[in-house]
């Protein structure tokens, strides 16, 4: 099924569709999101684009962050020195959605349907991955792009406050453990994605900006967090460490995957630098995407996928069911 025809049955006459089989789009949809700000979002997203770029994959990428706009900045850096680089830099074809400006709301959300359907549309069928870098904030874009999602990174910081928007964090056991807002919106887009296309969206927990020595808090947040997983239906999976190396990079537009050795002392990577290039490549084995294979195509690799996940979540329903 083309994105179009999911957007239009997502927000159009969705009871209407034959949803047997899921016909598979050959782009594999990644949405990074989450409803708290400063979890890392634009970080993963960057770095996940530039890992699956330098893995010889076809990829996309769309900014969705009409305001701040850190994934189109950073592509924006790395274009540049990229026209002057002694070796070769890896681009996504990237598009930054644009606001709408009007008084009228229905006018916003029709242009941003439109332009956002577009930008979909036109890389569905020519790249094998389109990362999609989402605002801390509930909008009509944020909403569209998780209906899509095949694959939705959640990161979140080691604290209480993250875990919040999540499951309600209150002393009072009576009012604990409440679904909130942000995995309530998640939960919704999969109830509609199933009506949709029969989809499936593999939902993955990202512990980002990790201590680099483990605390007692953050031992307290993987358990909580391991018993939401049960819960909600998402699986975990380690993130970043709080390392400057994912920040001080961006002015140019390089990451720790990029031969910054070349231009270091000695041409050496610290100890650091290589400790953050195996975090990335962790994170994306611990993804699971549907990957290349020798005589396997992309799309039989997404079937293949499709039909994994699938099974992962209907076991994980089945044993809900048993201790409920």
């Amino acid at each position: 099924m083309t994105v179009q025809r999911i957007l239009r049955k997502r927000f159009g006459d969705m009871m209407d569709f034959d949803n047997d089989t899921s016909d598979l789009r050959s782009a594999h949809v990644i949405v990074v999101g989450n409803e708290k700000g400063g979890a890392g979002k634009s970080t993963i997203s960057i770095h996940l684009t530039v890992a699956l770029l330098k893995a010889g994959y076809r990829v996309a990428s769309i900014d969705l962050d009409t305001r701040q706009q850190t994934l189109t900045r950073f592509f924006e850096n790395r274009r540049s020195w990229g026209a002057n680089a002694d070796w070769r830099i890896e681009l996504p074809h990237h598009c930054a959605m644009a606001r709408g400006e009007s008084t009228d709301l229905r006018a916003n959300e029709a242009r941003e349907f439109a332009d956002f359907a577009e930008a979909i549309g036109a890389v569905e069928h020519d790249y094998e991955f389109v990362v999609i870098d989402t605002p801390a904030s509930d909008s009509y874009l944020m909403r569209l792009a998780h209906s899509l999602a095949d694959t939705l990174i959640s990161p979140l910081n080691d604290s209480y406050i993250d875990v919040d928007v999540f499951s309600r964090v209150n002393h009072d056991r009576k009012q604990r453990g409440a679904v909130a807002h942000y995995a309530d919106l998640v939960l919704e887009a999969r109830r509609k994605r199933r009506l949709v296309d029969n989809g499936v969206i593999d939902w993955v927990m990202v512990r980002n900006r990790m201590a680099s020595l483990a605390n007692n808090n953050a031992k307290q947040i993987a358990v909580s967090i391991a018993k939401l997983g049960a819960e909600l239906r998402f699986r975990v999976a380690e993130g970043f460490h709080d390392r400057v190396i994912f920040r001080e990079l961006f002015p140019i537009g390089l990451t720790a995957l990029d031969a910054i050795e070349q231009g270091a002392q000695k041409g050496a990577l610290t100890a650091s630098q290589q400790g953050a290039r195996q975090e990335i490549e962790n994170l994306v084995e611990a993804l699971q995407l549907p990957t290349r294979t020798p005589g396997l195509e992309h799309l039989d690799a997404r079937r293949l996928w499709h039909a994994r996940v699938s099974d992962f979540y209907r076991g994980l329903g089945a044993a809900a069911s048993d201790f409920s």
